[in-house]
């Protein structure tokens, strides 16, 4: 890896510059120019440096030694090491005598630019490989129990810890809200979780059991935190708080399948965990794993919405289901007489055969339009 890049000597020069009144060039290992206060000299070959690199020493050029130089003028050069090792040459142009005194002051920020951004860029790809580790453990098939303990262990990950994943889910959103996702997540993490954005649109969270926390409580928390968010149709699905490589990964599956329940069934957005959705998740699963087992019950449904009125009868149905069956609160909802609300559970009975004030039969028309809405999506 290349310690002294251009853009890393632009940035030294830059900052020493506006500290001190005097032109700074920076030079690699061949004593090219790669950054200096005066453009132009930028990619020709210094003389000084060329020097301070064959001699491994600091080389001061005077107004009387410059004329012996062909490209370099008065000032002092010095060599940049790192790790023991010359990578490069700093040099401060002006009479020696004048900046002799904070030349090497100059020549230690130097090498503790380059130390801090190999350590900066150190962390940043072991966190990068700690995420891709992550990342293939939840998402691997690998069924080799050594193979999945190796790599927890190489990703320095604990698999006697206990974590939920949590998955955030947001449309495709323009800059602003992007920051603003990132923003509102950071909100939520401790030092020990782990936070992995896997799309634009999806980041993936590993939230560490801590004390009395589980999943409702974390919900509850994030319930909170979602009110204050002006994120549009955001969606978060809280996995079950599980041990181990193994219940990870079920709780990263546990959170997949919510995002896929709730994109097609709850499109504007909310916080959910597992239980919230036991009944939308069976209707996924026999949707997806058994579609002809669901072929009567969405049939079913579907003779409500070939009706004249039908969109107004489906309306009807989901508002008494949210409402638990209270007529009451279902008239009161929908701006209707009590009698009306009869009058459209009976068509609805008289359509399907199923009558909604039967709590079985009820279920089953729950069931019909989850299975019906996710088939149409």
């Amino acid at each position: 890896m290349t310690i002294l890049t251009e853009q890393l000597a632009s940035q030294i020069v830059q900052r020493t510059m506006s500290i001190i009144h005097a032109n700074i060039n920076i030079m690699d290992r061949t004593g090219t120019i790669i950054a200096s206060g005066n453009p132009s000299r930028i990619g020709q070959l210094h003389d000084g440096a060329v020097q301070v690199i064959r001699e491994k020493r600091t080389i001061e050029i005077d107004t009387s030694g410059a004329t012996h130089w062909q490209s370099s003028q008065s000032g002092i050069n010095l060599p940049i090491t790192f790790q023991n090792n010359i990578i490069g040459v700093i040099g401060i142009t002006g009479p020696p005598d004048r900046i002799r005194d904070y030349s090497q002051l100059i020549q230690m920020g130097a090498e503790l630019t380059l130390e801090q951004a190999f350590l900066t860029n150190e962390i940043q790809q072991n966190k990068q490989i700690r995420q891709t580790q992550i990342t293939n453990i939840l998402l691997g098939t690998e069924q080799d129990q050594t193979y999945i303990q190796e790599r927890a262990h190489y990703a320095k990950l604990d698999i006697q810890t206990t974590y939920a994943v949590i998955i955030i889910f947001t449309p495709v959103l323009d800059k602003k809200h992007t920051e603003e996702v990132e923003k509102h997540i950071q909100s939520w993490l401790n030092h020990e979780d782990e936070h992995i954005r896997l799309f634009t649109n999806q980041h993936l969270i590993l939230k560490k059991e801590i004390g009395y926390s589980n999943h409702a409580h974390i919900k509850d928390i994030l319930v909170e935190k979602h009110k204050n968010s002006s994120i549009p149709n955001m969606t978060i699905a809280v996995g079950s708080y599980l041990t181990g490589v193994d219940g990870w990964r079920q709780s990263y599956q546990q959170a997949q399948k919510i995002i896929e329940v709730t994109k097609t069934l709850y499109p504007s957005g909310g916080v959910w965990n597992y239980e919230d959705l036991s009944l939308e998740i069976l209707a996924y699963d026999l949707l997806k794993n058994k579609p002809q087992s669901t072929k009567e019950l969405t049939t079913t449904y579907q003779r409500i919405l070939t009706e004249s009125d039908g969109i107004q009868l489906h309306q009807t149905l989901q508002t008494y289901i949210e409402e638990n069956g209270k007529v009451s609160i279902t008239s009161d909802k929908l701006f209707i007489h009590r009698n009306t609300l009869t009058y459209r559970l009976d068509k609805i009975h008289q359509i399907t055969g199923k009558d909604p004030r039967n709590i079985n039969h009820l279920l089953e028309l729950k069931m019909a339009s989850l299975l019906y809405t996710l088939e149409s999506n």
